[in-house]
């Protein structure tokens, strides 16, 4: 097999020439060098002008690439080179890459170095915690059973002030419900804080008209 230095040197490849084809993607070969897991390969690409900063078609950089590959230290080594732990280009920050591959282990790296899991991931004004996305949209069980395990806090509200436990009980999603009820500070409202306890003050809730609602909450922020 050539190996890269051949690549790059006798036939002078650019490291930063995006791939062709359905499978590449636009991904250069510096981004696929990410998922290599070995970090003097992506180190001898970022000698040679691998751009850290390039995005491939589906908005991934090398960063994005690293962690949705799970490599930990690849990981390391970038953010170590001063890639912004939250570089998005438009397609989700590499905390939500990492989250949707299940990538546990490049996840808690991201966490470690501040990565925002405030990441506002529907790009509107207000920013919403990935919880509040995964638990307001449906289908991301598994995701947040990763955020969870990665330390994100379910106890930050989306811009209405309902909690992810909230969003979950409002699809009457037990699993999730069940997940965040330990990890949820208790709801003084919720007379019986258990899953169905919740699922069933939150569907009340969801009856009353929303000025009454808006009128409560507000009491109960200026009474806490």
């Amino acid at each position: 097999m050539m190996g890269h230095d051949y690549l790059v040197e006798e036939l002078g490849g650019d490291v930063n020439a995006p791939g062709i084809g359905s499978v590449a993607l636009g991904a250069t070969p510096f981004m696929m060098s990410a998922q290599s897991g070995d970090v003097p390969t992506v180190k001898y690409f970022l000698d040679h002008g691998g751009d850290l900063m390039k995005a491939d078609d589906k908005g991934r950089t090398i960063l994005h690439h690293a962690v949705s590959a799970g490599c930990c230290k690849v990981t390391e080594f970038l953010l170590s080179k001063g890639v912004p732990v939250d570089i998005d280009c438009g397609r989700g920050p590499p905390l939500f890459m990492a989250a949707t591959n299940e990538q546990d282990k490049t996840l808690k790296i991201l966490l470690d170095h501040h990565a925002n899991a405030g990441a506002d991931v529907n790009c509107k004004a207000s920013t919403m915690t990935l919880l509040v996305f995964a638990t307001m949209q449906g289908g991301y069980t598994n995701f947040i059973k990763f955020l969870l395990k990665a330390g994100a806090d379910p106890n930050i509200p989306d811009d209405l002030g309902r909690l992810p436990i909230e969003l979950a009980a409002l699809r009457d999603c037990k699993e999730e419900v069940e997940m965040l009820l330990p990890l949820t500070t208790p709801i003084p409202t919720v007379q019986n804080w258990s899953i169905e306890g919740v699922i069933s003050h939150v569907k009340n809730e969801d009856k009353k008209p929303m000025e009454q609602r808006h009128r409560e909450r507000r009491q109960r922020l200026l009474k806490s």
